[in-house]
């Protein structure tokens, strides 16, 4: 059994969310790809995110259609910070013997070290790390030891900053997020400013 593990805000998630995943699909051949909302982040304790439930509509809508994608709300439902090692835990003692990998971001790559339990990370999971465009993966200082693969993904402009940012402008995000996701983020007035 191999599991693809992706973690992320999603807040909201997007096309290039999407297309990140289907790359990964055919690059990695996992049996599952598992989009993992993240719950309180400890590494951002400030950070206002719309609620849990609405990202994982978000995410349900996202991916419709895609049998070897789900979406599993496990750290929404834990107490207190989020933490990936928690979560790797749990995989493992679940699904004993099947090969996690874990799919980041060059940025969250290069801040690994300073992670909770970092090296019970590299211990369960083989790290995919996706670079920025143009840029070369490098190990930061002070990593454990760990298996890593590198992902190079075609360049999709997205953010979902950048969809916040047309929201706000009163943009159509549709072309960012997709129709489903619109008009969930529109019948919800996600993001709406507050007077």
């Amino acid at each position: 059994m191999k599991l693809a593990l992706f973690g992320g805000s999603f807040d909201p998630p997007h096309l290039g969310h999407l297309a990140f995943a289907h790359f990964a699909l055919s690059a990695l051949a996992p049996d599952r790809l598992l989009w993992l909302p993240a719950g309180r982040q400890w590494q951002k304790p400030d950070q206002v995110m719309a609620a849990g439930v609405h990202r994982v509509q978000m995410l349900k809508r996202l991916i419709a259609g895609e049998k070897r994608f789900a979406v599993d709300d496990r750290e929404l439902h834990r107490r207190g910070p989020s933490f990936t090692a928690d979560t790797l835990r749990e995989f493992a003692k679940q699904q004993p013997g099947a090969e996690l990998m874990f799919l980041i971001g060059q940025d969250q790559y290069a801040r690994l070290p300073t992670w909770y339990s970092a090296e019970v990370v590299t211990e369960l999971a083989t790290l995919v790390v996706v670079p920025r465009a143009g840029e070369a993966v490098v190990t930061p200082p002070g990593m454990p030891p760990h298996r890593l693969q590198v992902l190079d993904l075609p360049d999709t402009p997205i953010s979902s900053t950048a969809v916040r940012e047309a929201l706000a402008r009163g943009g159509d995000i549709a072309p960012l997020v997709g129709p489903e996701v619109a008009s969930y983020i529109a019948s919800h007035r996600l993001y709406e400013k507050k007077p």
